[in-house]
C-alpha cells in the first residue's frame, strides 16, 4: 500500500510537470476574453490575412498544442486532461447559458459584444486561451461561438 501512494505521489508529480509553461508572462491569458480585446482585432486581422471561422470546440485553445503531434503513456493523460478541460468550457457552461438567454430572451445574443456580456460576464466563464492572431467571435445567425484564425 505504502508503494502505491508513494508511485501515486511520484506520477502526479511527473504529469504536473509536462504541461508547458506559457510562452511569455507579459501577455495575460484571460486577454481574448474581453470584448474589448475581441472587436478591434477582428477588423485589423481581417484586412491583413485571410481569415476563416471554425466551431470553439476543444482543441482550439493554446493550452496544449505543443504536445498535439506526441504520444506516449505519460502524454496521452496529459491531452486528454486538457481537451475535457475545454470541452468542459464549451459544452457544459456556454451551451446551457445560450440556450437559457434563448429561452429568457427569445434569440440568441444579436452582436457579439452582447454574448460576451450576457453570456461570459454574466456567468463568470473564463474561456481558454487562444493561439496568437486567433480570436473568440459570436454568430448570432448559428448561435455558436466560433474562433476567427488565419485561413490554414
Amino acid at each position: 500500500m505504502r508503494y502505491q501512494a508513494l508511485t501515486f505521489v511520484l506520477l502526479t508529480g511527473v504529469l504536473a510537470g509536462c504541461v508547458p509553461a506559457p510562452q511569455s508572462a507579459s501577455k495575460p491569458a484571460a486577454a481574448p476574453a474581453s470584448p474589448a480585446a475581441d472587436s478591434p482585432a477582428a477588423p485589423a486581422e481581417a484586412a491583413s490575412t485571410p481569415t476563416e471561422r471554425v466551431v470553439a470546440e476543444a482543441g482550439v485553445g493554446k493550452k496544449g498544442q505543443s504536445l498535439k503531434d506526441d504520444t506516449g503513456i505519460v502524454v496521452e493523460p496529459v491531452k486528454q486532461l486538457i481537451k475535457f478541460e475545454q470541452k468542459a468550457v464549451f459544452d457544459l457552461q456556454i451551451k446551457p447559458a445560450l440556450e437559457f438567454y434563448k429561452a429568457s430572451n427569445g434569440s440568441y445574443p444579436k452582436t457579439n459584444e452582447e454574448f460576451m456580456t450576457q453570456i461570459i460576464k454574466a456567468n463568470g466563464i473564463e474561456l481558454p486561451a487562444l493561439p496568437e492572431g486567433q480570436t473568440y467571435v459570436f454568430d448570432p445567425e448559428q448561435g455558436q461561438l466560433m474562433v476567427e484564425r488565419p485561413q490554414q
